[in-house]
């Protein structure tokens, strides 16, 4: 395991990388998910936070729309030079974003973290196999991943739904998310999805025969919505895939940050890179095949 701080004019990354092929991984947009603070009391999505998330996910809009018409390289990895090495060499590079302390809003905390994986040996259709069978999530990245399912397909638009259960802080955390999903195809050999959370609901005594689902924005506020980010680019006889995943949560109380904080850091850098290398083993077992 290796760590870096990488400091730019306007961004500033703290990224890790693993060759580990050892550890399991859930799905790329379970790292948001499940990772936010778990404290018990009830939290209100308002207005002013949610205003504060559509103006972040603008500039992120921005970003992608910039890179997408050439103006910076498509793939964040390519950004360093070191970091692609990295990846060609088989590491999974992950970094949390930090642009002029926008993650901090108001009444809420906006998580943003970006990773990047090589799998050799694939094509753009064969990854494309995988990340869009929603129904086969549960076996790939359980027992995060509870139960998943494609509510609808129309082209490159796809509309599912996943079930997350995971024990953070001493709490049980289920929620259940619908996400909408765009393909872009920008030319033969890059790609790009947006996947953008339309509901979230909290399940309250999960796992009980007491077990409800809680209203949408009502709950704990342990994530109440989420923007993902994945770009694809075959080259070097294979497929690079980059996942930029963006969540709205509440926020940590300030008597409590100082021992929440790193948990939930380490949390998210986690699992988006055992996503991220998830991804690539059963990629890896469908080529065997």
């Amino acid at each position: 395991m290796v760590e870096e701080y990488i400091e730019g004019p306007k961004a500033q990354y703290h990224y890790c990388v693993t060759s580990d092929p050892q550890v399991k991984f859930p799905p790329a947009l379970a790292a948001l998910i499940l990772c936010t603070p778990a404290i018990s009391s009830s939290a209100e999505l308002g207005a002013h936070t949610l205003a504060a998330w559509d103006q972040y996910i603008g500039a992120v809009d921005a970003r992608v729309n910039s890179a997408t018409a050439g103006q910076k390289p498509f793939l964040w990895a390519d950004e360093n030079l070191s970091r692609v090495r990295r990846v060609q060499h088989g590491e999974v590079v992950v970094s949390q974003v930090k642009i002029e302390s926008a993650q901090v809003v108001p009444g809420g905390l906006i998580h943003d973290w970006i990773g990047t994986v090589f799998v050799p040996d694939v094509t753009l259709s064969e990854v494309f196999a995988v990340a869009r069978d929603y129904d086969s999530y549960p076996r790939l990245y359980g027992p995060t991943v509870a139960r998943a399912n494609l509510l609808s397909r129309d082209g490159n638009e796809d509309r599912f739904t996943i079930l997350y259960v995971r024990m953070v802080l001493w709490v049980t955390a289920a929620l259940e998310a619908e996400y909408k999903a765009h393909y872009f195809r920008v030319d033969a050999t890059r790609w790009y999805s947006i996947a953008r959370s339309s509901r979230i609901q909290e399940f309250e005594q999960y796992g009980r025969s007491d077990q409800r689902k809680m209203p949408p924005d009502d709950g704990n506020g342990y994530l109440w919505r989420t923007y993902s980010v994945t770009r694809y680019e075959q080259r070097d006889n294979g497929v690079y895939i980059e996942q930029e995943n963006i969540g709205l949560s509440r926020q940590i109380p300030p008597m409590l940050r100082w021992a929440v904080e790193p948990v939930v850091k380490r949390l998210s850098r986690n699992l988006l890179m055992r996503s991220l290398q998830q991804t690539r083993e059963a990629l890896a077992l469908k080529s065997n095949r």
